[in-house]
């Protein structure tokens, strides 16, 4: 059986955390099927997200070559976390040691267990920052993008976060909490422009001015560091997801239309990150879907126009699947129209604390 390059990321907030540290990689050599190629400087970072009150993270990685399958590792991690004391109660609380497998070669794996590659790792500056010492070239199967790139993608100004969509509420939210220049898409449609209308109701020539609208909105001129600076830009438009207009016109070109897409994809703006909420979308189509396995998302992928798919996607997945849906319902059935409510407000401030603690992870660590 042949080796595999795993990349690994370590953390501690509590005790001595260079020690621990020290002490997890040497317990991972121990392992016959592992070989630590090489190991990042450590670095210390504020907590992101969790109860408050914690104190800096030390932050590092390491690059594995390893005979073990992924599951066999991700085991021997854990092992290595309870050794050190680790226990799992609250998300993101203070840690002796936190391990987590980031990637697996160029495997993508997503059961109850392990998500391969790690589904935050691409938001996480303090993640990206260390994997870089230790494997640049490493790539990410989901973007097809190099560690080295994502890193750089978010050390990008300004940054860009796409709310792919939310709701007006979270939008809001957002915007608000990080004084973030604010760009509404359903503001900005024409007056007589209905979102729900058929194939038959949009024209080629309509796609067409719409798709060079949006382009000018977005052009990277009118968002640059210059006069934006750190400032978040949050909008609800991403300028891929117009790849749907064609399928919405019964006189649209496919071809002529995506060539035209590609050309000026290459003058606006690129996001940071783009925030799957599992909302609904523009344009009638369907928002990118959490929930969907990341394999059939993959295979989705169109080899000669990925457009969208070298875009790194926070999945915004709920805890227990469906919970919020049941809840819901059983309210909405039950007449109680204000605990249904309250449901949806309780939801939307989740979605919304998640993108602000991904924009938050997006610059710890960063290296000015």
């Amino acid at each position: 059986m042949g080796s595999t390059l795993a990349l690994i990321a370590l953390g501690s907030n509590l005790g001595d955390r260079s020690h621990i540290l020290d002490r997890a990689i040497a317990e991972i050599a121990q392992s016959a099927e592992v070989v630590v190629r090489g190991v990042s400087r450590y670095h210390e970072t504020p907590p992101v997200g969790g109860p408050g009150g914690q104190g800096a993270f030390l932050n590092a990685a390491a690059a594995l070559e390893t005979t073990l399958d992924p599951f066999a590792l991700h085991r021997l991690l854990i092992e290595v976390e309870h050794q050190a004391g680790r226990v799992r109660e609250v998300r993101w609380d203070a840690r002796t040691l936190d391990l987590d497998l980031i990637l697996f070669g160029d495997r993508i794996i997503e059961t109850p267990d392990l998500i391969v590659p790690h589904p935050r790792f691409a938001v996480r500056r303090f993640v990206l920052g260390p994997l870089a010492e230790v494997a640049p070239d490493a790539i990410d199967p989901l973007t097809r993008r190099s560690v080295a790139e994502l890193r750089d993608n978010l050390d990008r100004r300004p940054g860009y976060v796409v709310l792919d969509g939310a709701s007006p509420a979270v939008f809001t939210r957002v915007v608000e909490t990080l004084s973030a220049a604010g760009f509404a898409w359903c503001n900005w449609l024409p007056e007589d422009f209905d979102e729900d209308a058929g194939p038959e109701r949009l024209t080629g020539g309509d796609a067409s001015t719409l798709l060079r609208d949006a382009a000018r909105e977005l052009l990277q001129e009118r968002w640059s560091a210059e006069y934006w600076g750190d400032r978040w830009i949050v909008t609800d438009l991403w300028f891929d997801r117009l790849v749907s207009l064609p399928d919405r016109s019964t006189d649209l070109v496919r071809e002529a239309f995506l060539a035209t897409m590609a050309e000026l994809r290459r003058s606006v703006i690129q996001p940071t990150f783009v925030a799957a909420t599992g909302q609904a979308c523009f344009f009638g189509t369907t928002a990118i879907d959490p929930e969907e396995p990341l394999t059939r998302w993959t295979e989705r992928r169109p080899s000669s126009y990925p457009i969208g798919y070298d875009t790194p996607i926070l999945r915004i997945r709920e805890d227990i699947p469906g919970s919020f849906q049941e809840r819901w319902r059983e309210a909405w059935l039950a007449g109680d129209m204000p605990r249904a409510q309250e449901l949806v407000q309780e939801r939307e401030v989740r979605i919304a604390d998640e993108i602000l603690a991904a924009c938050e992870a997006s610059r710890a660590g960063f290296a000015t």
